[in-house]
């Protein structure tokens, strides 16, 4: 799968939260293109909320339209690389069984991103990841841990011995979107997370 380019906004992840606009974007890469024939292929979806997801879509440069002029006039709309970049995310979370809220909710923040990438290294302790996360706050760490954790996407681990310790891992679903998102990610970023040199801005 070719790298994705980066999620800016929120575009992206707020697409993949609207169960309408996954449909439509799943219709549209089987080569239903036309209004009328995405709505009949879609039970339950109004004209309304139709042109609004198809809207929100070109704003957010996953689809282009081609207008036909004519008599009535017709209109197409086709994924563009961005958009069929969006299917091959949204396909490969229900291939994996990943929900797409976990998927969202792990685009929007670059920092949730980064654990899992080191996560996939194998269990780490709170202290390790901190060194390794260039710039993050122990309240913040916490926090995205904690968000982690109630996706499902890993597992919050204390020792018995003395001192006790605190471990994180990756669950089963971790593991099956952080490999998702290792396919479709620059191949750069875990390497750059380990050394610390992660950029700056973060959500």
């Amino acid at each position: 799968m070719r790298s994705f380019e980066p999620w800016e906004g929120e575009s992206a992840w707020s697409a993949l939260r609207c169960k309408w606009t996954v449909l439509v974007v799943r219709r549209l890469a089987e080569g239903i293109v036309r209004p009328g024939q995405l709505k009949r292929a879609i039970p339950g979806l109004s004209t309304k909320v139709l042109y609004e997801r198809l809207h929100a879509l070109q704003r957010g440069g996953f689809v282009s339209a081609a207008v036909f002029e004519g008599y009535p006039r017709r209109a197409e709309y086709h994924l563009t690389d961005r958009g069929w970049q969006l299917f091959r995310l949204i396909s490969a979370c229900q291939q994996q069984g990943v929900s797409l809220l976990a998927l969202t909710e792990v685009l929007k923040c670059r920092w949730l991103r980064d654990i899992l990438g080191i996560l996939r290294e194998g269990p780490q302790r709170p202290s390790s990841l901190q060194r390794r996360l260039n710039g993050i706050s122990n309240k913040v760490l916490a926090e995205k841990l904690g968000k982690l954790e109630h996706l499902g996407l890993i597992v919050r681990e204390v020792s018995a011995t003395r001192p006790v310790a605190v471990w994180y891992r990756l669950r089963e679903e971790g593991a099956r979107l952080n490999a998702i998102l290792a396919e479709a990610e620059p191949a750069s970023w875990p390497a750059r997370a380990a050394a610390g040199s992660l950029p700056g801005s973060r959500l």
